[in-house]
């Protein structure tokens, strides 16, 4: 019997997501307001307000983009659980992304239970981070088992910054990469409604993404 995932883990999830996409819409709004008001100066000074009115409406353009992300993530809703092979849907996920190059280290003969879709997105979301900020011969990807939770980890050359690597599941405030600068958020929320997790470490010069899952029936 598929077991669904907990109420307090979705709702934990989905309660840090908004606080930290709100807190970044704000972001380009306050920049919106700041040259409005650059404007209104030019014009009382008889200056010409477009290059202060340019802005603001580029501004207003990425607050309306990373505003409707959001709400898409947050309104989506999951499908029934099902049985998932983990090793398979690890491979099913590169060639679905077109990445026949990448293949997986180790095996973990397990089985997981979730919205295959919403769990695929979060591990391509993943690899496209991996992808943005490393050639793909630099990208390896490790499927392994860490006592009852199956798990697969992908890693790449680079570093973390050196403030709270929190802030790396904040939803961003711009349209640059696949991701929208989602990627990481995304992967959080989704693999919260099967009880997942995802975790950013640095090792050595490498910086891994880890999306981890209860092993179904474990």
């Amino acid at each position: 019997m598929l077991k669904p995932a907990s109420t307090g883990s979705r709702d934990a999830a989905r309660n840090q997501f908004l606080r930290t996409f709100l807190h970044d819409l704000a972001t380009p709004l306050s920049a919106v307001s700041l040259h409005l008001e650059g404007a209104n100066r030019r014009l009382a000074r008889g200056e010409d307000p477009s290059s202060s009115l340019d802005v603001a409406r580029a501004e207003l353009g990425r607050a309306f983009d990373l505003f409707e992300r959001g709400r898409e993530l947050l309104l989506s809703e999951s499908r029934p659980a099902e049985s998932i092979a983990f090793d398979e849907w690890v491979a099913d996920t590169f060639r679905r992304m077109s990445q026949d190059g990448l293949e997986a280290q180790g095996k973990t003969g397990g089985r997981i239970a979730g919205d295959r879709e919403k769990l695929t997105e979060a591990l391509s979301s993943l690899i496209v981070n991996a992808l943005e900020r490393a050639r793909p011969q630099e990208v390896a990807v490790f499927c392994e088992r860490d006592g009852h939770r199956l798990q697969v980890r992908v890693e790449n050359p680079g570093s973390l910054p050196a403030e709270d690597p929190e802030k790396l599941f904040a939803p961003r405030s711009t349209g640059g990469g696949k991701n929208w600068g989602m990627g990481l958020p995304l992967a959080r929320l989704y693999a919260a409604d099967a009880d997942g997790v995802v975790r950013v470490t640095q090792s050595g010069e490498k910086v891994s993404a880890t999306l981890s899952f209860p092993e179904e029936n474990a």
